[in-house]
């Protein structure tokens, strides 16, 4: 590469990271739809959570442990997950054809079966687009404390 490739590649990098990014439609649906998922989490609103996440559901928690939509669902009907807080930053959304890919920031305060879960966690998220409407089919999240 000669030293003008590495200038102007260079200035490039620089250009498009002083440029914020401006998210297509797509992309503005799934990162609305992040938001919704985060309020339902709060509220416990089972019907929006069912909706959003597809019947094969996975996510890998910060506690290592996998759970289903099945778990994710009963845990807000038995009451044995609270949240109070359910915060999402840093939000980046990038859509692949009929795919999303989600990763974030979660600042959260709340309970599961009476264990405190507060912390902070960074996490990717994965959509399908199916009919029209997005659904989440696996999530990975990982401590950011």
């Amino acid at each position: 590469m000669t030293l003008i490739s590495v200038i102007l590649a260079f200035v490039l990098m620089v250009a498009m990271a002083s440029h914020p990014q401006v998210l297509s439609q797509q992309e503005e649906e799934v990162k609305k739809l992040e938001g919704e998922r985060s309020k339902a989490q709060v509220q416990g609103d089972i019907g929006k959570l069912d909706e959003v996440l597809a019947p094969e559901f996975m996510e890998l928690n910060t506690a290592g442990q996998i759970r289903t939509k099945r778990e994710n669902i009963e845990g807000h009907q038995s009451g044995q997950v609270h949240w109070e807080k359910f915060d999402l930053d840093e939000l980046s959304v990038r859509v692949y054809g009929e795919t999303a890919v989600v990763s974030g920031h979660l600042t959260r305060k709340g309970t599961f079966a009476g264990r405190d879960l507060s912390g902070q966690s960074r996490y990717t998220r994965y959509y399908v687009r199916r009919q029209g409407r997005w659904q989440a089919i696996f999530q990975h999240s990982v401590p950011a404390n």
